[in-house]
């Protein structure tokens, strides 16, 4: 089927709440494990169908956010969101409840019941109201980007849009681009101040009425965080300041030299002279080179993708109306993905569709996982599936470079490096925020300053005003949409890194990792599935030090100067 032909239907909670109620009262009065088992099967069937149609509303309204049926519709799921939790979190209460729970662990193993005693910490019928509120406050975000309108050049763009030319070669059009963009944010600047001071005294209300100190300990709660907490993290954020930061500042020194600059600033976002790299031929050919890139790659790549374009799952080409960014989402019924991204004629477009692809191709392994919450792992192990998929494809990219596919590989070995240190910025100012919810804009933009200068100490925004008086961090999406949603990706990325290591020694060995991994989904907990994959925890003493060692090599083992 196409994914227009897909099923959908909407769903009433009066309906959900009495099929709830109903398989509570057979679940609660069986005497067997046997029969509660059953009726696990029914609510998991029920709950792989809700799923599926919540994302497809989701997904019609950011492929499109002027279109009123996409948007009625998904304001309707927002406003019955909270009673479906509430319903849910009823379920979930009766399977911890249950006095088959050892014979159930024997049956799906212990994650499942792990899974679900953590949600019911982020949940109670008290909240409801105010988690309305939060997804009101996430939609008016979503609407304010995507209707973002940059005047640049004669013409209007969307912000997706002004990327090409904030990496054009001249360097007077991207500073020029850059001015554009953080004007449009300046001249919205007291809106964004208010809706996120808002969101940040909403969830710090929420966590305060659910009995928690802050926003933190929930946040990590609802991120599913299990195996590790905010001090691993701080931890590992110092290792980060210690290990690659001063390698980040070689590579800035580095970069200096290549572009012929005496200072760099932030608007010089291109690596070499002539600009990035960019991809060769229309999206079309770019989907075309990623199917036989998929299909040389292995047998279970090849199907997968062939099924993505067979069943027109993929969206992506920038548009007016169309939500900024990429994302990878699912329907669980049907065992399907979908990749969404905003091609603009840069080299993220590579970047973007085969990271996203490697979401899509987890979500497509793991359609056999015999229940709902095995289909989907934590944000951390879903990282590792996209950014991997990253340096998998490195013998391929070619097939959309050409000739400046080694020009790419610096590029993007030496910015997911420095990324880390981004990340970890981003990171350490969310828990910041949220230690002090009653902060105001302007401390906000301080403190993001004071990080810049540990975190980010190469960057330097000449006279962009906004940027420099600290308002760069707005345009972040995840601040906003996904709190917390962020140090995943720096721990994944560390993960990445081990498996470029291992495809350069040994392909048919590190796919294999890979695959496992992807086909365990969420059926282990974090720490276990990289045990599984035998990839070593970005925690652990000496893993992060080994990364920077081999990075750092390859890195000083490239001339760029002759690429």
């Amino acid at each position: 089927m196409k994914y227009s032909d897909l099923h959908y239907e909407r769903i009433s909670v009066e309906e959900q709440d009495k099929l709830l109620n109903e398989r509570l009262e057979r679940f609660n009065d069986a005497t067997s494990v046997e029969e509660q088992i059953a009726v696990i099967k029914e609510v998991d069937q029920t709950r792989r169908e809700n799923t599926s149609y919540f994302n497809m509303v989701s997904l019609n309204f950011k492929r499109d956010l002027r279109d009123e049926k996409a948007k009625a519709e998904k304001e309707y799921y927002d406003s019955i969101l909270p009673a479906m939790e509430e319903i849910d979190n009823r379920w979930k209460q009766a399977v911890v409840a249950s006095p088959f729970k050892e014979e159930l662990k024997k049956e799906w193993g212990p994650t499942f019941l792990d899974k679900l005693e953590i949600e019911l910490k982020t949940f109670d019928p008290k909240i409801m109201e105010m988690r309305k509120q939060e997804m009101d406050l996430i939609n008016e975000h979503s609407e304010l980007v995507a209707g973002a309108k940059i005047e640049f050049g004669g013409a209007t763009y969307n912000l997706a849009g002004m990327e090409p030319f904030q990496k054009d070669k001249d360097r007077s059009v991207r500073k020029r681009a850059w001015e554009a963009k953080f004007g449009w944010y300046e001249q919205n600047a007291e809106v964004f101040d208010d809706l996120y001071d808002r969101m940040v005294k909403l969830r710090h209300k929420i966590a305060t009425t659910l009995g928690y100190e802050n926003f933190i300990e929930l946040a990590y709660k609802r991120m599913g965080r299990i195996d590790y907490g905010p001090e691993e993290v701080a931890t590992y954020r110092q290792r980060i300041i210690d290990l690659v930061v001063p390698v980040v500042r070689k590579l800035y020194e580095q970069k200096k030299e290549i572009l012929g600059l005496d200072l760099l600033y932030y608007y010089d976002g291109i690596h070499f002279k002539e600009g990035n790299p960019k991809p060769k031929g229309t999206p079309e050919d770019m989907v075309i080179a990623s199917q036989e890139m998929y299909r040389e790659m292995s047998p279970e790549s090849g199907e997968f993708f062939d099924r993505m374009m067979d069943e027109d799952l993929l969206d992506l080409v920038n548009r007016e109306g169309k939500m900024p960014g990429g994302f990878c989402t699912g329907f669980p019924i049907y065992g399907r993905p979908y990749i969404f991204c905003n091609f603009n004629g840069t080299d993220m477009d590579v970047r973007v569709l085969i990271h996203e692809a490697g979401h899509a191709f987890q979500v497509y392994s793991s359609r056999n996982q015999p229940l709902y919450d095995y289909m989907w792992a934590t944000a951390e192990t879903s990282e590792i599936h996209s950014m991997a998929m990253e340096f998998l494809t490195w013998p391929w990219l070619d097939q959309y470079f050409g000739e400046e596919a080694d020009r790419y590989r610096y590029m993007h070995m030496g910015t997911s490096f420095a990324f880390l240190a981004y990340g970890a910025c981003v990171d350490h100012f969310q828990h910041w925020v949220f230690e002090n919810p009653e902060a105001t804009p302007r401390d906000r933009k301080q403190q993001w300053q004071e990080l810049e200068g540990i975190y980010l100490p190469t960057c330097d925004y000449d006279d962009l005003a906004f940027p420099k008086a600290g308002g760069a961090w707005q345009m972040q999406l995840h601040f906003y949409q996904c709190p917390f949603y962020y140090i995943d990706y720096v721990i994944a990325q560390t993960c990445a890194f081990q498996y470029w290591v291992r495809n350069e020694e040994n392909p048919e060995r590190t796919w294999k990792s890979y695959l496992k991994l992807c086909q365990a989904g969420g059926s282990l907990h974090f720490k276990q599935l990289l045990e599984l994959a035998e990839l070593q925890s970005p925690f652990e003493e000496g893993c992060l030090e080994s990364i920077v060692e081999k990075v750092s090599a390859w890195l000083d083992g490239v001339d760029a100067a002759k690429l």
